[in-house]
């Protein structure tokens, strides 16, 4: 059975880099294909001996699509029940931050020339919200680089579904919040080791400094109610098609209570969904390394 999937999704999210990387995987691969033309391009694809594996890109830069999508997407499945559909999608932020790197123009602001970056983006958004019921697989870039799609769009061709990736975090508020972080937990009222003198040099990576902070009442609380939260967002992030999620613990150097705590959320999340791909990183003390999966 031949193979084909359609990838849609918003202006900026990744989709011509995931078509490359499908093309580099033995994928015949066309880019903005009209709507019109779909189904005629797919006949001569199924009576094709040559091609087995394609790789389309139909998208709100036309605007049959942008009325007919839904419609459009609803009769290729009957008529191709081996069709998959994949929508690409990021935050508002990066994909602001990647139009201004690469200086290109929205594609929709030939059409629309009196609505701004952020209004384009909405207008686009607003149209693929409405297609996310339709789709196979939803796929959030929002802290993807290229190699990490690339590795995705693999994943997804091997597997059917992404590896998910947590990672924790820990840091120091004064050097700043990191950019990467999808949740930021603040650890700084809880009492410091810093000012206890035998504790003062060591890190949250140390039996002593874990458990110095650990004793108290508020500490343990604290604690379970974060991974609370972590057990709750995690299969709503991976069902959203987040393949990369990030919890950042903050405290005022990034020593002690944070680098603790990082070190005690990724031991319970990993025991908690061993299938997942388990990172902790301290960045004060310029350290990352796998924990599981």
């Amino acid at each position: 059975m031949k193979r084909i999937i359609v990838l849609t999704g918003e202006s900026g999210a990744g989709k011509s880099s995931a078509l490359k990387h499908l093309e580099d995987l033995g994928f015949y691969s066309i880019d903005n294909v009209p709507p019109d033309l779909i189904e005629e391009f797919l006949r001569l694809i199924r009576e094709s001996s040559e091609i087995n594996k394609v790789a389309l890109v139909v998208d709100a830069r036309n605007p049959k699509f942008r009325k007919e999508g839904e419609k459009l997407i609803k009769k290729l499945k009957g008529n191709y029940p081996q069709i998959e559909f994949w929508l690409f999608r990021a935050e508002k932020g990066a994909l602001l931050k990647r139009f201004k790197e690469t200086r290109r123009p929205h594609p929709l602001q030939r059409e629309f020339q009196s609505k701004s970056l952020e209004e384009l983006i909405d207008k686009e958004k607003e149209f693929y919200e409405s297609l996310k019921k339709s789709v196979d697989k939803v796929i959030d870039t929002t802290g993807l680089n290229v190699h990490q799609l690339r590795e995705q769009v693999k994943n997804l061709i091997k597997v059917g579904k992404p590896t998910v990736q947590v990672n924790f975090l820990s840091f120091g508020f004064k050097y700043g919040v990191p950019q990467s972080a999808d949740n930021v937990f603040d650890v700084r009222f809880l009492p410091n080791p810093h000012f206890v003198p035998e504790l003062k040099s060591k890190t949250g990576m140390d039996k002593e400094v874990i458990d110095y902070i650990m004793k108290f009442k508020e500490s343990k609380e604290t604690l379970e109610k974060i991974f609370d939260l972590i057990k709750l967002t995690l299969p709503f992030y991976e069902k959203e098609g987040k393949s990369y999620i990030t919890y950042a613990v903050g405290c005022t150097g990034g020593q002690h209570r944070s680098v603790a705590f990082v070190e005690l959320l990724a031991e319970k999340t990993a025991k908690e969904f061993p299938e997942y791909q388990i990172f902790v990183e301290h960045r004060e003390q310029k350290e990352r390394r796998k924990l599981s999966g």
